[in-house]
């Protein structure tokens, strides 16, 4: 009978302690990020300006399994960029909202479809450079978002995808030297690739590296004999998630 017991207890305690020490869990419900990135960016007009830029993000989510996913996102990037010929202040924000839904696909993995609008503000501040005067050009970019993110959560790791494109359909542009007059510009269409990867380290806080990549086409205006411009971005961020 003891020995009846003795096994009948033991069998127990290793039947549950693998529940209890691999707590494999999608997480979920509302989460805050953020966190700050480098970039390096070009920005591709005759001539063509590049250097290194540092990001601020922050991030508010709501994201739950078979039903709706909701998303705020703002970036502030700001730095020197310099040509063969002068250089510029470069500063940069924009924010996003999106809306979708979170489909549960596996146990442990969920892609996210969904679409929104975004609001982008550049400055360009070019110095002089021969008989050329400063100028400071201010950009004001509305466009629409339609894009995914998949993730996948084994044990205390998270790895995903996000893909956004990014069609403009209204850009303007403001010269300071001039009036206070807006030209409109043509609308193109632009695309932003992520790859994060988390660790979670406490219950309800991950620590994620997100690398990126991200077009933004600048249209051209004729009555000013501007042509296109891309702007292109590679980094990374690194945030810090809470889960509530």
């Amino acid at each position: 009978m003891r020995l009846f017991t003795l096994l009948f207890l033991t069998s127990a305690l290793f039947a549950t302690a693998p529940k209890d020490q691999c707590p494999t869990k999608m997480p979920q419900g509302w989460s805050f990020d953020l966190g700050g990135g480098y970039t390096w960016m070009s920005i591709s007009t005759p001539p063509t300006y590049s250097g290194s830029t540092g990001d601020i993000l922050a991030k508010i989510s709501y994201q739950q399994p078979n039903t709706f996913f909701g998303q705020a996102r703002s970036i502030y990037n700001i730095g020197p960029l310099s040509s063969s010929l002068n250089q510029t202040g470069f500063h940069e924000s924009y924010t996003e909202f999106v809306g979708g839904y979170c489909i549960s696909a596996l146990n442990h993995w969920t892609i996210t479809p969904y679409a929104g609008i975004g609001l982008e503000f550049l400055s360009d501040h070019h110095t002089r450079y021969a008989s050329v005067a400063p100028i400071r050009l201010s950009y004001s970019i509305y466009y629409v978002l339609a894009g995914f993110e998949t993730h996948y959560v084994w044990q205390d790791w998270m790895f995903g995808l996000q893909f956004d494109c990014l069609p403009t359909f209204n850009q303007y542009l403001k010269v300071e030297s001039l009036s206070e007059a807006a030209w409109i510009l043509k609308n193109r269409t632009g695309v932003a690739v992520h790859i994060p990867v988390a660790y979670r380290y406490t219950r309800n806080f991950w620590l994620e590296m997100a690398p990126y990549y991200r077009l933004l086409p600048i249209g051209a205006s004729d009555s000013l004999s501007l042509t296109e411009r891309d702007l292109n971005q590679w980094g990374a961020f690194v945030t810090l998630r809470f889960f509530l």
